[in-house]
């Protein structure tokens, strides 16, 4: 940009400073929105080296809501689990998670440089949409009508203002640190290095967790011939001296048959289990690792900075352009806060799993999950990964039940696949379209919505509808709804176990509102149009 022609004082409703995954996950989405969003970023372009390696379920939908999925996939390796070995090296823990509830599989490797770069480039469909790499911001004021940021670019200063700022600026985001935001939590004594390299000859496709006292130690597989190693540096041991290419070499031989790899990056890092004590002042909102940071043991670093993106941008969007209240985006930080330290708290739990401190704890440890491994459900709990924390949220822009501790309000609603009525297959969030919406299952998608009727405040052409029809009966078109079929009785299985009789009210980024039933809907009739645009 020529800084000659720039218009001083521009006016957007959402700024977004941070180039990284959160920040363009984040401009994407508001893109799709048509919310006005500008994008400063302070380097001149997208990383260029390997950072994350994981990409979960969760995070895969949130890139079909913004149409990437088929690209990001093609740099991805799909459906992978792990295999922990013991100080013995044998095998005594698996986890092959099976389930693809959300439409993806659970743990995949991929690659964060393409990841940025495809961020980027679906960022130029839109036209509200505006991103300027190499801009820095330098201060920022918020009123209480506004954000005030001052930008430096090619040695001059301009400014811009805002309806929000959103702030997605890393682990030392000059944001949280303006505001005076405190990081809560812990920092790792032990440094770990990460070795990257490219030419793999280690064909083995599952992650190897070494949980050794003697040096800890994972072998991730990535995609298209990729692979990362990361060992803890022992007590002695210097960061100079680890990252030396005799000392890296030496350790990747102990490990496979990459010795002589071509190693494209090699670094020692200090791992965090910690959070900003606050995610919103006014009109300013924190994401990504400016809002939490996680150890890397359970893969969910940048995936939770995706949930926040996911999370944050329908929740601006339906401020700015319907309407709806302000009150919403303190749900924000309600909402994603607990959660994410839900998987921090995952994550230090695996850690203790692979960082045994001594001999004898290591051999307690994999002697109980061997004991585990005899008795099914126990083995599959670990093997199916039920350990991690649903994408649940107990407080929040939900219609709570309370006479339904079971109700499914709160819980990101799962994605089966449909078939339509020219049967083509076809995920949930295809048909669900971009905002609120409606899901029922019945054989009779006529009069499968029919106790809503009586209530225009969300029964209106606003909310689009979906009906799901059982397995054994074909859909149909009708004018009120989309009918689609649940040919493999996943819908069944995942959404409607509990009751066929239930109406449920999904929100933009997939997470339900209101299960709504005969025996409840009297009750929810006044309280939901106030969780509907009007």
């Amino acid at each position: 940009m020529n800084m000659s022609e720039k218009v001083l004082n521009e006016k957007y409703e959402v700024v977004v400073i941070g180039g990284g995954p959160s920040g363009m996950t984040l401009a994407n989405l508001l893109g799709k929105y048509g919310v006005k969003t500008l994008v400063l970023e302070q380097n001149k372009h997208t990383v260029l080296e390997p950072r994350a390696v994981s990409i979960d379920d969760e995070s895969l939908r949130t890139m079909q809501a913004i149409g990437l999925h088929e690209k990001v996939k093609s740099f991805c390796a799909l459906d992978y689990g792990s295999v922990y070995f013991g100080v013995d090296a044998k095998p005594f823990a698996k986890i092959e998670p099976t389930a693809s509830e959300y439409g993806y599989p659970r743990r995949n490797a991929f690659s964060q440089p393409d990841l940025e770069a495809t961020l980027r480039e679906g960022a130029t469909r839109y036209e509200s949409v505006d991103v300027r790499f190499g801009h820095v911001v330098t201060h920022f004021t918020q009123d209480d009508n506004e954000v005030f940021i001052t930008v430096l670019a090619e040695g001059q200063t301009y400014e811009v203002r805002a309806d929000y700022l959103a702030a997605a600026d890393g682990g030392r985001s000059f944001t949280r640190t303006s505001l005076g935001i405190p990081l809560e939590g812990l920092t790792y004594g032990q440094k770990w290095l990460i070795i990257d390299i490219k030419g793999t000859k280690d064909t083995f496709r599952q992650t190897r967790v070494y949980c050794n006292p003697k040096r800890p130690g994972i072998n991730l597989p990535g995609p298209n011939g990729t692979r990362r190693f990361e060992f803890m540096v022992l007590p002695g041991e210097t960061d100079e001296q680890v990252v030396e290419e005799d000392f890296v070499r030496g350790l990747m031989d102990q490990y496979g048959p990459d010795r002589d790899a071509s190693i494209v990056r090699k670094q020692v890092y200090a791992f965090h289990a910690r959070k900003s004590a606050q995610w919103k002042v006014g009109r300013i909102f924190l994401l990504g690792d400016a809002a939490h940071l996680t150890p890397p043991f359970a893969g969910q670093g940048m995936n939770s900075g995706l949930r926040d993106s996911a999370n944050l941008a329908w929740k601006l969007a339906w401020v700015i352009k319907h309407g709806m209240s302000d009150k919403i985006l303190a749900t924000y930080e309600e909402e994603r806060m607990p959660h994410s330290w839900q998987l921090i708290e995952m994550a230090e739990m695996l850690g203790r799993i692979m960082m045994p401190k001594t001999v004898f704890r290591a051999k307690l440890i994999q002697g109980f999950f061997r004991l585990l491994g005899l008795y099914k459900p126990a083995r599959d709990y670990v093997t199916q990964m039920r350990y991690k924390p649903k994408p649940r949220f107990p407080s929040g822009w939900f219609v709570k039940d309370a006479s339904d501790k079971n109700s499914s309000t709160g819980l990101m609603v799962a994605q089966p696949c449909l078939e339509t009525p020219d049967r083509k297959q076809v995920l949930l969030d295809d048909i669900l379209q971009t905002g609120f919406c409606l899901v029922a299952y019945s054989d009779c998608p006529e009069s499968a919505f029919d106790m809503l009727k009586p209530y225009s405040a969300i029964y209106n052409d606003k909310i689009h509808r979906v009906c799901i029809t059982p397995r054994t009966w074909n859909p149909v078109e009708i004018q009120d709804a989309t009918v689609v079929r649940d040919h493999k009785d996943e819908a069944q299985k995942w959404i409607f176990n509990r009751s066929s009789s239930s109406i449920f009210l999904i929100r933009p980024d997939r997470y339900i509102v209101a299960e709504i039933t005969p025996k409840n809907l009297a009750s929810m009739a006044d309280s939901l149009p106030n969780y509907v645009p009007s």
